[in-house]
């Protein structure tokens, strides 16, 4: 035999046995790995306002949206999420209760709303605050001024008005004085000029008012004048002057 026919066979030899194995993708590993299907399967990037909820509170709010069937567990699950469509919805039917002790509880899932950006819960809000016989738990009230607040700062007139007529009273939310007039001066508001003009008026009908509150008089005066209307800003600026009049007499008798 011929070298040459010799290598031919002993390659052969080498070659055959390797002619049936199967490709390295479909031999079965010693240790298998997970197969595809069992594997964890890629999450979706959702946004929206939903994308924070779990996947059961997600198909409860699109049943919601849809007008459908939603239990007041599913309500009160989405309410403490912060959703404020779920809150929404939860105080309103808080409030078709009959019981008035209930209707803290409805202001605080309607402040929840307004704090999510839902502007319409403002009105249900003041409702409730503008109501003197509620019995309201000062939790509820905390988290009520705070939705108005964030609400207010984002141009709400409602909002704005609401803290003005409590802020000014000084009840519910206590005495918030400088915040008062922060509002006043932010010109949010169609009623802001008309509502310093009054509480100007208020110190200034005081004769036992003290320095102090004649100067924050003025200062209501000169929100007044700025933001009032046509007549207000007249009827300001005569106030104005006969402060400054009567300030200039008080500090010649002074002098002398």
């Amino acid at each position: 035999m011929s070298d040459r026919l010799a290598r031919l066979l002993w390659t052969t030899l080498l070659v055959a046995p390797l002619m049936g194995v199967s490709p390295a993708h479909a031999v079965k590993p010693f240790f298998p790995r997970n197969p595809p299907e069992a594997a964890e399967p890629a999450k979706r990037k959702t946004i929206g306002p939903a994308s924070h909820l779990p996947l059961p509170l997600q198909a409860a709010r699109k049943r919601l949206l849809a007008g459908k069937k939603v239990s007041y567990g599913e309500l009160q699950a989405l309410a403490d999420a912060k959703d404020g469509v779920g809150a929404f919805k939860l105080a309103e039917r808080i409030q078709k209760q009959p019981d008035p002790k209930l209707a803290t509880h409805a202001l605080h899932y309607f402040a929840i709303a307004a704090y999510q950006d839902r502007d319409y819960a403002v009105r249900h809000m003041m409702a409730i605050l503008n109501d003197g016989s509620l019995d309201l738990q000062p939790s509820h009230l905390e988290s009520a001024e705070a939705a108005l607040r964030r609400q207010a700062r984002k141009g709400n007139e409602q909002a704005v008005e609401g803290l003005i007529l409590l802020y000014s009273e000084g009840r519910l939310f206590g005495d918030k004085r400088s915040e008062l007039e922060t509002l006043l001066a932010s010109g949010v508001g169609k009623k802001t000029g008309d509502a310093a003009f009054k509480l100007a008026v208020l110190l200034l009908s005081d004769r036992d008012r003290t320095s102090e509150q004649t100067e924050q008089a003025a200062r209501f005066l000169a929100i007044a004048e700025e933001n009032g209307s046509i007549g207000m800003k007249a009827a300001a600026g005569n106030l104005i002057a006969q402060l400054q009049k009567t300030s200039n007499q008080t500090t010649v008798e002074v002098q002398r």
